[in-house]
């Protein structure tokens, strides 16, 4: 087990930011997949999801996610260190990665450091163990960890968007300010089964079948005719067994029961499956905070605005949160921490765009 511990690992500011179109599952029932759109209701508890129709991306959210994380720990953006973005969607080639395009956008000097994190919705606790372990050197002392992906784009234009029934992915970016605290202790166990990786994965969308366009037989016997594959029953027994086994023995290693903690924050892949957790680890849903319903899947942003959505506003001494997320490689990863919500700004909704000015339509 890669089990990491710190001990001066503090948070300072957590903001979200969410795109403003709010989109609703059609539920009428004259619908002609009435049938399915109600079991997948059913399934997932997504009733709405917030998704951009005018062209944000992560990094745009981003900016503004960081601007509000900034402003509630009163910092600068120029004492930043260090600025890590975690995202599995890049504004543009994955080499340029959001976090310089974003770099770029806060006025940032070329002493920042700033690199971005290819993971999808494990990313939280794996981002987590790199900025912790960068806090451990002497001259950094403040990083901010954003993440978010776009999911916009997977659509064909704004109307076939529009005109989606149901659907699993929403949107939104959040920012993580972390800085060097004493006694500000962080337990993280990471891990990882290779062995799982055509779970949930695209097989077209890197080079390994770049001149292989064709239609294909995926594992379980569908024939693949592009976007992402994802073995829904593997992942659920994935998620809700061996994840499950896994945090029972992070409580073991570091001495607590989940009646230690003040909420469980897990990603949010569907209601089955965050029931059936916290069914198998004995925790009451009064203390899982719960944003698929209305965020949709907002992939490795999930846990992050969920407790921005959960914590924000609330009068409290600093909780004591149990975390995990899971997903694609497989990967998975447990985080034990502290969380004062003073230090929680509310969920940000916004439309703005950063316009490229060196790409113009060509005569």
């Amino acid at each position: 087990m890669a089990f990491l511990h710190f001990n001066n690992v503090g948070i300072a500011a957590l903001a979200g930011a969410l795109p403003e179109h709010v989109q609703k599952i059609n539920t009428d029932p004259q619908h002609p997949r009435a049938a399915y759109i109600k079991n997948f209701v059913k399934q997932t508890g997504i009733t709405q999801r917030h998704i951009s129709i005018t062209e944000q991306t992560s990094t745009d959210l981003g900016y503004a996610a960081l601007c509000g994380a900034l402003d509630r720990a009163g910092w600068r953006a120029h004492s930043l260190d260090a600025l890590v973005f975690m995202s599995q969607t890049p504004d543009f080639n994955p080499s340029t990665g959001n976090a310089h395009v974003l770099h770029n956008h806060m006025g940032l000097s070329s002493e920042v450091m700033a690199f971005d994190i290819t993971l999808g919705c494990s990313s939280f606790p794996y981002g987590l163990s790199v900025c912790a372990s960068l806090l451990q050197q002497p001259h950094i002392n403040r990083i901010a960890m954003v993440s978010g992906d776009t999911m916009w784009p997977s659509y064909e234009s704004p109307q076939a968007l529009l005109a989606e029934p149901c659907f699993l992915s929403g949107e939104g970016s959040t920012a993580l300010l972390l800085e060097k605290r004493e006694n500000s202790p962080l337990d993280i166990s990471l891990h990882s089964d290779g062995t799982g990786y055509y779970f949930l994965f695209d097989p077209y969308a890197g080079v390994r079948n770049a001149w292989r366009h064709i239609r294909g037989i995926l594992p379980n016997g569908a024939i693949y005719e592009g976007c992402g594959y994802m073995d829904g029953m593997e992942i659920t027994s994935f998620a809700t067994l061996r994840v499950v086994e896994d945090i029972k023995a992070f409580l073991e290693r570091v001495g607590k029961s989940m009646a230690d903690y003040d909420g469980l924050v897990l990603h949010q892949a569907n209601m089955q499956i965050l029931k059936a957790m916290a069914r198998r680890l004995k925790v009451d849903m009064s203390k899982v905070p719960v944003t698929v319903d209305s965020l949709g899947n907002t992939n490795g942003a999930s846990v992050s605005l969920t407790m921005v959505d959960a914590y924000a506003g609330i009068k409290s001494d600093p909780l004591s949160l149990l975390i995990s997320a899971f997903g694609v490689g497989l990967s998975w990863g447990i985080v034990d921490l502290s969380l004062d919500p003073a230090v929680v700004a509310p969920m940000y909704t916004c439309a703005d765009r950063f316009e490229e000015d060196f790409l113009k339509p060509a005569p």
